[in-house]
């Protein structure tokens, strides 16, 4: 650290994030959803493969024979094959059977067709849950296609008709048997379907609305240069909470401020936890080891991460100080004292060297106020500590945009997959017309 409340500069390099931009690149929690609903729908399908009901299927093999040359055998085949598919002889086929009870759709869905590699052979077989049902259906197959051929020829002279018994069966008796999926098929099969579904949710969300995947997006959007990609704090992956403090630092380094930072604002398209997590991490590790005083106030007045992260929902703070219900010595609390995350454990720099300002209780105070005495807030930190603001979305309001005003450098974090590629403009906009300072944007992996 150069001078006694301010951020010096840090030259540890580190390389960004220049991978480029990939359409509908999930992070890792859209694809844990996809690959949780996928197992879910999964055993689902599984579990109903043996609740099912038993499934009866007929199956009768027809021969078609036009006396014509094979040509004309197999475009008759084919024809036959279509025909026993549509709704109209299913309709037919219905009367014929006798089955009143069942619509035309249910019994058309109980017919499959087949034309063995392409010969003049019709396999057909019938199944329902009934094996009595299926087999008067299978019955009057051939019948019904006899009465439908029979019904149009009877119209056309004697010279105009199709010659040859056109259609018969092969075999004397039908062949029966239980169709039933196996617990295994219904597992593939639910797990292939969850996934179709769920990926086409995530897409078609990524399309009507896309989030930031990767630094080209980030940079992109906000129009700012990327410091560096870092993984978020306290994932559960096995992140180490030091790697991402050294990130930050390097971030900060690569901001080419020309002289100390007494004051760094970090801001977002959208309120963070994973930004608060940042903000008290960095706060720790510059307290501890450069021996500077570090004051982190939660600028946030609107919701208060960063209060909420350290449990100071009901102590004063900001709001307090900048309506002038309390002096800024009043509203500073010490970090070990009850409000230390377990996630610091190891950062925590000796008793003193930290502070922190909460968001306060006060904060539906005079706005016109607030905005009036922000700089004496701030002033009366500078000379005494390092100012690390973990300020509110940006637009947003009070006291965002006299924080921009006001800070030595800003930091916009973005997390991947989360923040929305419109809400990153919108933060571009309103940096580019309120700061003065260098301005850039890291990128937090989830």
């Amino acid at each position: 650290m150069a001078e006694s409340g301010a951020l010096a500069v840090f030259t540890e390099p580190a390389l960004v994030d220049e991978a480029p931009s990939i359409s509908f690149r999930f992070p890792a929690r859209i694809w844990a959803m996809i690959a949780a609903s996928s197992l879910a729908v999964g055993i689902l399908a599984m579990a109903y493969t043996f609740v099912a009901p038993e499934q009866y299927a007929t199956s009768r093999t027809f021969i078609v024979l036009s006396g014509a040359n094979p040509n004309d055998t197999s475009t008759l085949a084919r024809t036959f094959q279509a025909l026993m598919t549509t709704q109209n002889f299913a309709a037919e086929l219905k009367v014929k059977a006798g089955l009143t009870n069942l619509p035309v759709a249910s019994i058309a869905g109980m017919v499959a067709v087949s034309n063995p590699a392409e010969s003049f052979l019709l396999q057909v077989t019938v199944t329902w849950s009934d094996i009595k049902t299926a087999e008067r259906v299978s019955e009057q197959l051939l019948p019904t296609v006899r009465d439908v051929i029979e019904a149009n020829q009877r119209q056309l002279p004697i010279e105009a008709r199709i010659p040859g018994p056109i259609i018969q069966e092969l075999f004397s008796r039908p062949t029966r048997a239980v169709v039933f999926i196996p617990w295994y098929g219904g597992l593939v099969g639910g797990m292939v379907l969850g996934f179709v579904v769920t990926f086409a949710i995530a897409a078609f969300r990524q399309y009507r609305s896309p989030n930031v995947g990767s630094a080209r997006d980030v940079g992109e959007a906000l129009d700012l240069p990327v410091l560096g990609r870092l993984q978020a704090m306290g994932d559960g992956r096995g992140s180490n909470p030091q790697d991402a403090v050294l990130g930050m630092l390097s971030a900060i380094e690569r901001l080419g401020a020309d002289g100390p930072i007494h004051r760094l604002v970090m801001i977002g398209p959208e309120p963070d936890l994973e930004r608060s997590k940042l903000v008290l991490a960095l706060g720790c590790a510059i307290a501890r080891n450069f021996d500077q005083p570090v004051a982190i106030v939660d600028g946030d007045l609107e919701h208060g991460s960063l209060t909420k992260l350290i449990g100071a929902i009901d102590e004063p703070g900001l709001a307090e100080c900048l309506t002038g219900e309390l002096r800024v010595d009043q509203t500073l609390l010490r970090l070990e004292n009850g409000h230390t995350p377990a996630m610091l454990a190891g950062l925590v720099p000796p008793s003193g060297m930290i502070r922190v300002m909460p968001a306060g209780l006060n904060r539906s105070g005079s706005l016109l106020r607030m905005r009036s005495n922000l700089h004496q807030v701030l002033g009366a930190l500078s000379g005494r500590y390092v100012v690390i603001i973990d300020g509110p979305k940006v637009p947003g309001p009070v006291p965002s945009t006299q924080l921009l005003s006001m800070a030595d450098a800003t930091v916009v974090v973005v997390t991947e997959g989360t923040t929305s590629v419109r809400d990153a403009r919108s933060t571009g906009e309103t940096l580019r017309s309120f700061t003065s300072g260098p301005v850039g944007a890291v990128l937090l992996k989830k």
